[in-house]
């Protein structure tokens, strides 16, 4: 993804060619959003999420919709990954929260839905989002690193990540000169 902008709906080949669909949540996505957690494995072992029994579940899910940004990577119909940002209150630190269903991990997908997640949070003015990851979930924390999220706090079985996230220029004083950008 670029600098500019992420222009919803996209679609894109994941690692393994299938053709996948990025695009904002409707509300007449729910029942197949429901569906994909319904099936989704493990249940509850990111922080209790998703929640394992089935109206927890459909109140957090119905939670999440009505109060995050959500966008959905859809495939033949089916949506195969979740993700949402908290943008109520760009000034604080927005939780952002991801889900892929098995069989579509560690195909791009989730890099890709970051990626646009973190541009939409910056086109929003956040300056900074952060995320809890279960310890030993290596993969999960490779995709996060990916797109710039770095490891914070103390080791323990849940950990936080964060994303500083640079404010967009607009024709600042510093043109044409270079400037040391950290890593």
């Amino acid at each position: 993804m670029n600098d500019s902008s992420p222009s919803l709906p996209t679609t894109f080949k994941d690692k393994k060619g299938r053709t996948i669909k990025l695009r904002p949540y409707q509300e007449r996505d729910f029942p197949k959003l429901k569906h994909m957690y319904d099936q989704f494995e493990p249940k509850g072992l990111e922080e209790g999420l998703p929640p394992i029994e089935d109206h927890v579940r459909d109140r957090w899910l119905r939670s999440l919709t009505q109060s995050f940004f959500n966008i959905v990577a859809e495939r033949r119909g089916s949506i195969v990954g979740h993700a949402a940002l908290d943008l109520r209150d760009p000034e604080r630190c927005p939780e952002y929260l991801i889900f892929i269903k098995q069989g579509y991990r560690n195909a791009g997908i989730g890099t890709a839905m970051s990626e646009i997640m973190r541009e939409i949070g910056k086109s929003a003015g956040c300056r900074k989002i952060w995320l809890t990851v279960r310890s030993a979930n290596t993969r999960a924390i490779r995709v996060f690193e990916k797109v710039q999220f770095r490891l914070k706090g103390r080791i323990d079985i849940q950990r936080e990540m964060e994303l500083i996230i640079e404010p967009k220029s607009h024709g600042s004083k510093t043109k044409g000169r270079r400037t040391k950008r950290s890593r």
